[in-house]
Formats: structure tokens, C-alpha cells, sequence
């Protein structure tokens, strides 16, 4: 993996997730693309009437954000200069998903790192937060955040699995990558809510997934799946957990909320979602 992208409100849940990239990926070569997206929607007008009179309406908006993204690419570079990192200030005034949309063709992004705040309620299950929005609609590897998690070496990672036959090769490449990257152990869990069988060995598919990569398996039944993996991340003292992002209808995430919602609100740690 080379270039990443990190999407910034300037907050503190954005920045911590880009402290946390700073310390992943250190020691290995990088391109950081921060990018920072603004609607006109967000302002009000006496952000107007602060530019000069030969602003357009965009520069009056863009040049306070502009000048944040470049204090910051100053500020990492200067903070982490002994590391091989390169550092690009991105800003853009565009629909949210469509900016992370552009960055990621344009830039031959790798894998997007974002923070989660752990909000929930109906508009959220209904609308998507931004986290939720970049995750159901964006074809990269997305890992998330949670808020005020502080980086810690990555000594265990955990895969979850619920449908292995439909795996896709190509989407889990940058997983194990990382499994690569960090020489950390593996942990696979497989979900299946339909069945009080017990299932005491791995599928055929989950051995194809991972031939390189020892791994201890699991398999619960009948167990809601944020409580399964949350439970299985503090046993085991999981560090970093991936799993496929599943498609789920409007209805169901009006009526239910859904497992992708679920996961990216409630993980205890970094999560990576994957696409099929």
C-alpha cells in the first residue's frame, strides 16, 4: 500500500485517526493525501462577507480551509520527517462521497482511513453518517477509527466472516497486507445466525483465503454479530478487525439499522471493511 487518503474536518476524531495512520503504517513508504470537503450549506453568510471583494463565492469558502490543510501537511512533515512519507493537501467543495469518490480514482488510492464518533439514532440508519456513506458507496478499503482509540502495536488481528463463498481474493489483498506489514497473529471467526449446529471446521473457502497466513478458527451460532465480534476482540485482545461490507436495502436499515452501521458505530477498535 502506498497512498491513503484521509479525509479531515479538522476535528479531534479526524485527527486522531490520522495520528493513528502516522503510527501503522511507520517505517514504510507513503503517500498521505489529506483532504478536507466543504458544502456551501455548512456556512453562513457572514462567511462571505469576510472575503475580499474580488473573491468569488468559492474562494471566500475555500481559503480558511485551504490554509488549514496546508498547516497541517507543514506540521506532519515537519513531525515526521524521518519517516517516508510524502504528504499532498487536498480540498475540494463538492457532495462529501463524491470528493472521496474522485480522490480515490484520481490519486490510485489504496485504502482510506477515517475516524467513527459513535453516533447513532434514526438518522443515522436512515441517511448514513459519513463513515457509513464512504463505506456502503465507495469501492476502496475503508479502515475506521473509533473515536479517542489510541494506536497500539499490532500484535492480533481478527477476520469475521458470515458467507465465505462469496469472497472476493482482490478485495482482501490489503488485509493481508497489513497481516504482512505488522507479522501479527490471525484470527478468523465464522458468524452464522441461523443455526444452533455447531460447525467445527473452517470452510474449504476460508483455507484458499489465507494459505500464507496461520490462523486460529471460531465459529459462533446464534449470537448477534456486534456482540460475537465485540466479545471476540476483548477475549482474544484483538488489535485490528476486517470483514466484508454487505449491501442492505433502505427497509431494513430503516426498520433494523443494519450490521455495517452496527459495526462501524459500536467496534471497541480499528475496523477495516472490505468490498466484495
Amino acid at each position: 500500500m502506498k497512498n491513503i487518503l484521509l479525509p479531515t474536518d479538522f476535528s479531534a476524531n479526524s485527527m486522531n485517526a490520522i495520528d493513528y495512520a502516522m503510527h501503522f503504517f511507520e517505517n514504510w513508504e507513503c503517500n498521505f493525501y489529506i483532504l478536507n470537503v466543504q458544502k456551501i450549506s455548512e456556512y453562513i453568510s457572514d462567511d462571505l462577507v469576510t472575503g475580499s471583494p474580488t473573491d468569488t463565492i468559492y474562494e471566500s469558502i475555500a481559503t480558511d480551509n485551504k490554509k488549514l490543510i496546508t498547516t497541517l501537511v507543514k506540521k506532519l512533515s515537519k513531525q515526521y520527517k524521518s519517516q517516508a512519507y510524502t504528504f499532498h493537501g487536498l480540498f475540494d467543495y463538492d457532495d462529501f462521497v463524491s470528493s472521496i469518490d474522485q480522490a480515490v480514482t484520481f490519486h490510485a488510492i489504496d485504502l482510506i482511513i477515517m475516524g467513527s464518533n459513535g453516533a447513532t439514532g434514526a438518522k443515522e440508519m436512515i441517511f448514513g453518517s459519513n463513515t457509513l456513506q464512504v463505506i456502503r458507496n465507495i469501492d476502496c478499503p475503508t479502515l475506521i477509527i473509533p473515536e479517542q482509540y489510541s494506536y497500539s502495536s499490532i500484535k492480533s488481528a481478527l477476520f469475521s466472516t458470515e458467507h465465505c463463498e462469496d469472497f472476493s481474493f482482490r478485495g482482501i489483498k490489503v488485509f493481508k497486507e497489513m497481516l504482512d506489514m505488522h507479522q501479527c497473529e490471525l484470527n478468523v471467526l465464522e458468524l452464522d445466525a441461523t443455526t444452533i449446529s455447531s460447525r467445527r471446521e473452517e470452510t474449504t473457502c476460508l483455507r484458499a483465503l489465507f494459505p500464507e497466513h496461520p490462523y486460529t478458527y471460531f465459529c459462533l451460532n446464534t449470537i448477534p454479530g456486534l456482540i460475537a465480534v465485540n466479545t471476540a476482540t476483548q477475549l482474544l485482545k484483538v488489535d485490528i478487525h476486517a470483514a466484508f461490507i454487505e449491501k442492505e436495502t433502505f427497509l431494513e436499515r430503516l426498520l433494523f439499522g443494519s450490521e455495517s452501521s452496527q459495526l462501524a458505530h459500536g467496534t471497541l477498535i480499528p475496523l477495516l471493511f472490505l468490498h466484495r
